[in-house]
């Protein structure tokens, strides 16, 4: 669904209200999880109450997120829709008795909300911290060059820190660790990767090598 915002929407069928409401709660675990331990925005899992459920549905339940004006982002929503979606749309299944029987259907969705939420959640007046799970480049190395014959030796001390790091993981993952040897001004630069949100290394060492790399 494309014609408001980009959505993730999706749909199944049951033969029962249990399997049926099985689903719906996976869905709103699997929306829990992605938002706390993927992108570390904080939710409140439940139940919506009559007046906000989604028309149709017989439950509603979302997670919602607490954003710094002190409102709540309503950030991903799990329904089950009993058999009034199968009715209207005439979904049925043949039971094991051989008779013909309405289907029991949740649906469950989230959008381009959720990314709001984590600008919301982990921005500031500066930029955006990219919670480290989903940051496209977790560590920034800047090399501090002076256009005098050191400049190599820095450079090789970045590249050989950058692919020690590469070598690393975690949270389950190769560490994404980038040199930037982009020219241009060093406070320009760092201050550029800060605004993107990026975690920057400062080293301690000798004058030529990583006293010289941030």
């Amino acid at each position: 669904r494309t014609a408001e915002f980009l959505w993730q929407e999706g749909h199944t069928a049951h033969a029962s209200t249990d399997a049926a409401m099985d689903e719906t709660m996976l869905a709103l675990e699997l929306y829990r999880a992605i938002s706390e331990e993927w992108l570390a925005m904080p939710v409140i899992a439940g139940e919506k109450p009559a007046h906000e459920r989604f028309p149709g549905a017989d439950n509603t339940y979302s997670i919602e997120a607490m954003m710094q004006d002190g409102k709540a982002l309503q950030a991903g929503t799990s329904h089950y829709l009993g058999t009034h979606f199968a009715e209207a749309q005439d979904i049925r299944f043949t039971d094991k008795d051989g008779e013909r029987k309405l289907a029991h259907t949740p649906s469950w969705g989230t959008s381009t909300r959720m990314l709001g939420g984590v600008i919301m959640t982990h921005g500031d007046d500066d930029g955006l911290r990219t919670p480290p799970t989903i940051a496209p480049t977790q560590i920034v190395l800047l090399p501090i060059l002076r256009d005098t014959p050191e400049d190599e030796q820095v450079i090789a001390y970045a590249q050989a820190l950058g692919a020690e790091l590469r070598a690393q993981t975690a949270i389950g993952q190769p560490v994404r660790a980038h040199v930037g040897l982009k020219p241009g001004k060093y406070a320009d630069k760092r201050w550029g990767r800060v605004r993107r949100g990026a975690t920057t290394f400062r080293g301690e060492g000798a004058r030529d090598d990583a006293r010289r790399l941030v």
